[in-house]
């Protein structure tokens, strides 16, 4: 019998330790996303597989989009952004995306965000972004991370694995593609529906028991 998906993350959290986090000061430890891929790889072996695909934006910068199957079935999408054309930046944005889809499926530690996506976001800028529109034109990204999380909630309630779940979400990511890039550039917003995808695949999960 195959290993599935429910052992994999159980085993994973078990066979954390403290040694395993990298370490970014005052700001808490992460686990990285190599110590995930090798995990996942390990567990799985060809079972899985990650595709990483990027579209090039307007600015020159990137859009990086991970895909993970596991015995040929697309069980969680990572997204990230370019945010500056760096030394570096392209592969540190490619590892991003990998390290939000496997934290989407499960795979992460006492933390949603992986260590490489925290280093980022905890450096200084050196100019803040401008702040979306609230002429009732253009809703902020809390505005539409309230409303995807809700398109997620009633996606699950009629999906009967989590499987199907995702399944059944790839259409609507593709309808709402515009909302969910702005909900992308905010962090915060992000990780709030990451942890309610986690939290939604949980339920789903439970309900077969």
């Amino acid at each position: 019998m195959k290993n599935g998906l429910a052992e994999a993350i159980k085993k994973f959290r078990d066979s954390i330790d403290d040694k395993d986090y990298a370490n970014l000061g005052a700001k808490g430890k992460y686990l990285t996303v190599p110590y995930r891929i090798k995990f996942v790889r390990d567990f799985f072996g060809e079972r899985m597989s990650i595709q990483t695909e990027s579209t090039e934006l307007a600015n020159g910068s990137h859009k990086f989009k991970a895909n993970i199957y596991i015995d040929d079935k697309l069980v969680s999408v990572g997204e990230s952004k370019q945010m500056k054309n760096a030394d570096k930046e392209f592969e540190k944005q490619q590892t991003v995306s990998i390290g939000r889809g496997l934290s989407i499926l499960g795979f992460f530690g006492d933390e949603l965000a992986t260590a490489e996506e925290m280093e980022q976001f905890l450096k200084p800028q050196k100019k803040e972004l401008p702040k979306p529109k609230t002429n009732g034109k253009t809703k902020t990204p809390k505005i539409l991370a309230d409303e995807w999380i809700e398109v997620l909630k009633k996606t699950a309630t009629h999906s009967v694995s989590v499987g199907k779940f995702e399944q059944n979400l790839n259409p609507l990511r593709q309808e709402y593609l515009s909302d969910l890039k702005q909900i992308n550039s905010d962090l915060i917003q992000q990780q709030r529906i990451d942890q309610e995808y986690i939290s939604l695949q949980k339920q789903i999960t439970n309900r077969k028991k």
